[in-house]
């Protein structure tokens, strides 16, 4: 690794899978480096040094490549039967769905929640929990188990999503970004420790506009959740890579002690969709 890094002159970061980034050389080799090594404003499309140098090039013809880069990636996409395949076997179940619906759960993302939950200690007994665009309710599903009786879990989506965990959940038909704070106090019985959002747009192919839109999304859940959470509290949003989502962790980063990205296994391999992680939340702290 060491006489590679020192051969080649420029890297280009291609993108992040957390804990990776992925660099490609001017060879075409390919090596994973810990994110933490790269410079702290580094995004992907940035020309590198090496990986723990200076970002070298100009933002807006970064932005250029990636806009080009996309637009032929999503010609090809079009008119290539191999990615007509690939649309074909997302939609096939897989492991994780055979598993959801033999353990009774309204979908596969559970284990994406569960996974989170089980690496950072997410939910505990007596929680109040708020989960945003819930539907098909299979995170109410694990975050009322999770609870308990005596914690409380209220979810909001746009449809009607049927609750099975108890008195303690209730979900709600309701704009998670038009409701009040204060009626979201109410229906918890009081200030969350928990807001969850696995909300993404509906996908165009389009990545970079998906990207914007997913971006969008979170900074929207991350409103709602500084006006709702307890101190101390924790939030986690998923978003889909890209160059805007570094700024976005970094405003996470300052209203929370702790932050992690987190790409489950349950996430597809083909897609680019990863999970903040924030926890510790500092009231007043927003900007």
């Amino acid at each position: 690794m060491t006489a590679l890094l020192i051969a080649l002159w420029f890297w280009s970061f291609d993108r992040v899978e957390p804990p990776w980034a992925v660099l490609v050389g001017d060879d075409g080799a390919v090596v994973e480096v810990p994110v933490d090594q790269l410079p702290a404003n580094a995004r992907p499309g940035d020309r590198l040094r090496t990986p723990a140098g200076p970002v070298v090039g100009d933002r807006e013809a970064r932005r250029a490549r990636i806009v080009a880069r996309l637009a032929r990636l999503a010609g090809l996409a079009s008119t290539s039967p191999v990615g007509h395949r690939s649309a074909v076997s997302r939609r096939r179940p897989d492991h994780f769905a055979r598993r959801a619906q033999r353990e009774g759960y309204a979908a596969r993302s559970v284990y994406k929640l569960e996974e989170i939950d089980r690496r950072v200690g997410l939910i505990r007994r007596g929680m109040r929990v708020l989960d945003l665009g819930c539907s098909p309710g299979s995170w109410l599903q694990y975050a009322a188990a999770a609870v308990g009786p005596k914690g409380r879990v209220v979810g909001l989506d746009l449809k009607p999503v049927e609750v099975a965990g108890g008195a303690h959940v209730r979900a709600e038909v309701a704009d998670a970004f038009e409701t009040p704070p204060d009626v979201l106090l109410e229906w918890g019985g009081g200030a969350y420790d928990l807001v969850l959002s696995d909300m993404a747009p509906a996908t165009s192919g389009n990545r970079l506009a998906d990207h914007a839109r997913s971006i969008d999304l979170c900074r929207r859940a991350l409103s709602v959740a500084e006006g709702v959470l307890t101190p101390g509290g924790a939030f986690v949003c998923k978003v889909f890579e890209g160059e805007d989502a570094p700024a976005l962790a970094d405003d996470v980063r300052q209203r929370f002690e702790r932050f992690k990205r987190i790409k489950p296994k349950g996430t597809r391999s083909e897609s680019v969709e990863l999970f903040f992680v924030a926890q510790g939340f500092r009231a007043g702290q927003g900007t």
